[in-house]
């Protein structure tokens, strides 16, 4: 590594540019054992910078000269008067009454008496009497799980019948297409969506799908309409097919074929006895 050597500076025309204050340093020849060890300019002094002020909410929100600090619950505290009373006679005082009925000795008005529903009115619903369905319950479901809404509403109005106690006749219409066609039969002339199950019938009355029977049940006629049917115990199960309704066919044993001898020659023909599923219907509970 190079170095400078001291004579080259020419005394006469850099200490003029350089003034007094030069004339007192020592000027060596930097060689590569003192370059960068040396400190050619003076060392600056610098004063001390003034620390910010400090953030504090007295800054922001300066107080009075001489004045207390304040206490958050140095005034007193607004006490509530006594309780109000609210009578709930005079605000139900106008309202309807003819559905419910209140008794003054009953305090608690959350505890309603429902009144005896009026007799059904004879054309409320339409008069359509699937076959043997004169003194029960029939209804029309299915039991596919094709379509969530219509599988969900047919289990709500099988369990609330059963809820009730009462003996149904339920035809699934994904079992056989027989009840499919005779649902058809007695819908005909009405709209398609009129005929998606659940369809409920009582005692030779139309009553409707799932929407139609939980208004019926809130209007209170649902009782009404059930009274004379036969009951089913609760949890009682049906001896011959366990309310699966169906079992398979005893002539072909669920294969919907049967042999026929005539002549010396053997046939294989549709079995008669039992639908395209190879199922017959319960004799117990059908």
């Amino acid at each position: 590594m190079g170095c400078v050597s001291s004579n080259l500076l020419n005394r006469d025309e850099e200490f003029t540019q350089l003034g007094s204050s030069a004339l007192g340093h020592h000027i060596v020849s930097l060689t590569s054992t003192t370059y960068g060890l040396l400190t050619l300019d003076p060392p600056h002094t610098t004063t001390p910078s003034t620390p910010p002020s400090r953030f504090t909410l007295a800054s922001l929100f300066p107080s009075e000269p001489n004045s207390e600090p304040k206490s958050l619950w140095s005034e007193p505290r607004p006490f509530r008067s006594e309780p109000e009373i609210i009578n709930s006679w005079e605000l139900m005082s106008g309202l309807d009454t003819e559905s419910f009925r209140f008794s003054k000795e009953n305090s608690n008005p959350n505890l309603l008496t429902p009144t005896k529903p009026g007799p059904t009115p004879p054309n409320r619903f339409e008069r359509i009497c699937p076959p043997s369905g004169e003194n029960r319950v029939v209804i029309y479901t299915t039991t596919l799980r094709g379509v969530r809404k219509t599988f969900e509403a047919c289990n709500a109005v099988r369990a609330a019948f059963e809820a009730l106690g009462v003996a149904i006749c339920e035809r699934d219409v994904s079992m056989d297409s027989g009840f499919r066609e005779e649902l058809k039969g007695l819908l005909k002339g009405k709209q398609r969506e009129a005929m998606v199950p659940p369809r409920v019938f009582v005692k030779g009355l139309y009553i409707g799908g799932a929407e139609e029977m939980l208004k019926v049940a809130e209007d209170g006629i649902l009782g009404e309409l059930l009274k004379g049917l036969p009951k089913k115990k609760v949890g009682a199960v049906c001896e011959g097919c366990g309310d699966m309704r169906f079992l398979p066919c005893f002539n072909c044993n669920g294969s919907c074929k049967s042999v026929v001898k005539e002549g010396g020659r053997v046939f294989v023909v549709k079995c008669l006895h039992c639908n395209e599923n190879g199922l017959i219907l319960c004799p117990v509970c059908s």
